[in-house]
């Protein structure tokens, strides 16, 4: 976890300090200077152009976290990767913007009644999309050379401080909303722009073809693999949008910002999970490599164990303090306190199951994660379909919920089956626990008036008890010697990978 660990602490740093200006920008600033349909616009624009820049890429994120590895040789170039995947991602999105003009007059039908200005900022999407398309390629190509905390940076907290430039400018009535959504759109540009003279500036922007014998002997696995995650890598971007986008669809874009600004708070559970996504993918793809089997099967079972630590204490500071959250923003918005409730759980059901897409994805059982991917898809429109119609933005949290639950025991049961690996010990069961026992005490404390005195009193009484006892059974080694290097407390320190526990 050496590796892991160093990087995922910088990254959790830059993505908590992102989180901090994204839920400033949007819980704060957003539903006070803007309407719900303005914000549901926003969210919408978002959403549609991250699907569109996840079918455009074909799929080359995975390809180079399994494939970059053999290529990987900065003297002759990378071989020419970068070439390469330059050359697929601008044919993906010549074709993916194709698409979107053929398919405009069906949008129009589905839109137009109940989120009419959706349709009229609708070839926004294009430029939109292209920014999107070139930052997630070269954060990719950053990424297989472990360089992850500028990408990082710059997406999660250097566009939000352009985002939260913007909203002031709105706010002093500087500029209207349509300069908003252009300025907005331009700042995208400006981000992808920084990450390329990133890489000219370590000297690892080739854009000579290579030559290479691992073509002729990689090319048929390379094309196999990124058809198929091409299509699991959209699932996942379904997974996270299609919801926003039916609400826009069959209810309005005001309940689809609602809708938003929910989601978001409930997504601060992914964050520790996303930081250590990203070192760990690159890591995965190079055990399998190099068939270290125990490895995979040792980082499977630290990370799934850190998550549910980190998790069950941020969905602790979520839930505890939900009456004061609600207190930050316009009433309108309470209306989605059950959504809240039911995304959180779906959130904590996803990043406790671990790393098992990430290794299936990276291995040569890499198409069964494209089944799951398309049955996830299926089983979420559906259930959208059905429960919009009836709940709401409550049934919409209800089919991300169940769809989430369903997907992640058959990804789990699958890497269990095939490659012996399942990542809950005793100590999770004693993890879950301890959750659940500090949210039902946390409940029974009062609201104090002040929102933030309240706050401070329940984040308090979590850390206390929670992080408390976590800290004093030693359930994780990871966790405990990560507190200790900060703290000096020698009772903290672990020797062993073993706790009192096992």
């Amino acid at each position: 976890m050496g590796i892991v660990q160093k990087a995922s602490i910088k990254l959790t740093v830059v993505f908590y300090l992102g989180a901090a200006l994204g839920y400033f920008n949007q819980v704060i600033l957003l539903t006070h200077f803007f309407t719900a349909t303005q914000v549901g616009l926003a969210r919408i624009l978002t959403s549609v152009a991250v699907m569109y820049a996840q079918f455009a890429v074909l799929g080359i994120p995975t390809i180079s976290n399994r494939f970059f590895p053999f290529f990987n040789n900065k003297e002759k170039g990378h071989h020419g990767f970068f070439f390469w995947g330059n050359v697929l991602v601008f044919i993906g999105f010549i074709i993916t913007t194709i698409a979107a003009l053929v398919f405009k007059p069906l949008i129009v039908r589905k839109f137009s009644a109940n989120s009419p200005l959706f349709v009229e900022y609708y070839y926004y999407l294009i430029p939109f999309a292209f920014s999107s398309v070139y930052f997630q390629f070269f954060e990719t190509y950053l990424r297989s050379l472990l360089k992850v905390v500028v990408p990082t940076f710059l997406n999660e907290v250097f566009l939000r401080i352009l985002v939260t430039i913007c909203i002031a400018l709105y706010a002093l009535k500087l500029i209207d909303f349509h300069n908003f959504i252009i300025i907005y759109i331009g700042c995208n540009f400006l981000m992808t722009f920084v990450l390329l003279v990133y890489i000219i500036y370590l000297k690892q922007f080739f854009l000579l073809p290579g030559e290479s014998r691992l073509y002729k002997r990689l090319l048929k696995p390379i094309l196999l693999y990124g058809t198929f995650t091409i299509f699991s890598v959209l699932g996942s971007g379904i997974l996270v949008n299609i919801d926003n986008i039916m609400i826009a669809s069959k209810l309005s874009l005001a309940e689809a910002g609602i809708y938003s600004i929910i989601f978001l708070i409930a997504t601060g559970l992914t964050l520790p999970y996303r930081s250590i996504q990203k070192i760990t993918y690159p890591l995965v793809g190079r055990f399998w490599k190099n068939r270290d089997m125990k490895a995979v099967s040792d980082l499977y079972d630290k990370t799934t164990l850190v998550m549910m630590i980190i998790g069950g204490g941020i969905v602790l500071l979520l839930w505890g303090n939900i009456d004061s959250i609600f207190r930050f923003i316009p009433k309108e918005y309470s209306v989605a306190r059950t959504s809240f409730y039911l995304l959180c759980f779906a959130k904590y059901t996803d990043i406790v199951t671990g790393l098992n897409g990430i290794i299936t994805v990276s291995s040569k059982k890499y198409r069964y994660d494209l089944y799951f991917m398309l049955v996830l898809v299926v089983l979420t429109v559906i259930l959208n379909l059905v429960f919009i119609p009836l709940y709401g933005i409550t049934g919409a949290a209800l089919a991300a919920m169940l769809s989430l639950v369903i997907f992640n025991i058959l990804r789990l049961s699958f890497v269990w089956f095939n490659f012996k690996m399942q990542p809950f010990t005793l100590n999770c069961l004693w993890i879950l626990l301890i959750t659940i026992g500090t949210l039902v005490l946390v409940h029974f404390i009062p609201f104090i008036i002040n929102k933030y005195v309240s706050m401070c009193i329940n984040s308090a009484v979590i850390g206390i008890v929670y992080m408390g006892l976590i800290l004093f059974f030693k359930f994780s080694p990871d966790i405990n010697n990560m507190v200790f290097k900060f703290t000096g407390w020698k009772y903290l320190k672990v020797d062993s990978d073993k706790s009192m526990f096992e």
